[in-house]
């Protein structure tokens, strides 16, 4: 089995002060010998600083020579982005979460793109969470369509295959990614999810940005939209990245779960809105994106990337202005070799 030589860089934002978590990260991430990144915002305090890792507060991201860090506007969940493009060259492996997640141990480990697991057979939208849950209330992840909260039986395949996944979702314990639909009508919320491993394989499911594993080949698909709002963002992306992948016959890998989430203050009402688009265009956006005539190859990710997203601007679903910062985020790409022309 191929294991990568880890070089490898954790990516956050964050606009708090410096939390147990952020330690952690900090100091594990320098025990294995990771980079850890971390992007601030017009909000971060001043006095945030690590002891290990790179923290860049707003100002240092205007002096990076990247287009996108010169434009993309502040308050946004978008300036991730930016952590992405410092840890492109120096790494084979980026790994996304956020500063309200708490790594378990296992969280730290050596991360293969080899995986022998068994495939999900449904080809459209599935509820994701029933193959994990180990509770019996009903739970949905984040951006799943509100219709197929309920969707038809998930049918799995009896035996493991060895397969590839340069891109891997892991899931949170306890307050996962669910939407405020959820949080409002629950109590109490205690998940725990089984430990296993998953391929996706043609099904349909949104994944999130708070424990996701990007191998170096499909780096360049990591572009979080920035005309959206905040809880769109990153299950927009998925539905792009797994159209890209799908026309390259790539797998996705789902797995629980070496996290927990020590969630952040929210006002529910404030996510609820936000949070609106997804319930009404995530299939429409898929459907969209389905029909769109990509090329196969990685190095077509970028050329693809602008068909998905040109898409999505000339149907609405993203402000014109959406083109500047993803031409920006390309010219970075491209000049950082990772496609060539």
């Amino acid at each position: 089995m191929y294991i990568y030589i880890m070089r490898a860089s954790i990516v956050i934002t964050t606009i708090n002060k410096l939390n147990q978590n952020i330690i952690n990260y900090d100091l594990r991430s320098n025990k294995m010998n990771w980079k850890f990144v971390v992007i601030g915002d017009k909000k971060t305090p001043k006095n945030f600083k690590l002891k290990f890792g790179d923290y860049y507060s707003f100002q240092d991201q205007k002096k990076l020579n990247f287009k996108f860090s010169k434009i993309c506007p502040p308050n946004s969940y978008a300036r991730k982005n930016i952590g992405y493009l410092i840890s492109f060259l120096e790494n084979d492996i980026i790994i996304e979460t956020d500063d309200d997640n708490y790594p378990k141990k296992k969280f730290f480990f050596k991360r293969s793109n080899i995986h022998k697991v068994k495939k999900i057979e449904n080809k459209s939208w599935i509820n994701i969470y029933k193959v994990f849950n180990k509770n019996k209330e009903v739970v949905w992840p984040r951006g799943l369509p509100l219709d197929e909260i309920n969707s038809n039986r998930i049918q799995i395949s009896k035996k493991k295959k060895i397969s590839q996944f340069n891109l891997q979702q892991g899931l949170a314990d306890v307050n996962p990614d669910v939407d405020a639909i959820f949080r409002i009508i629950s109590k109490k919320i205690n998940i725990r999810f089984k430990d296993l491993k998953i391929n996706i394989g043609k099904s349909l499911t949104t994944f999130n940005s708070q424990n996701t594993t990007w191998f170096k080949n499909i780096f360049p698909l990591m572009y979080l939209p920035v005309t959206c709002p905040m809880r769109c963002t990153d299950i927009w992306r998925s539905l792009v990245v797994l159209k890209i992948m799908r026309t390259n016959n790539q797998n996705v890998l789902f797995f629980g779960t070496d996290m927990y989430q020590k969630r952040n203050e929210h006002n529910l009402l404030n996510d609820f809105e936000q949070e609106i688009k997804l319930y009404l265009y995530d299939k429409a956006i898929f459907k969209l994106l389905d029909q769109l005539k990509l090329k196969v190859g990685k190095k077509f990710h970028l050329h693809n990337l602008k068909i998905c997203y040109s898409a999505l601007i000339a149907h609405k679903f993203l402000d014109k202005s959406e083109l500047n910062y993803l031409n920006a985020w390309i010219y970075d790409c491209e000049k950082l070799f990772f496609i060539k022309k």
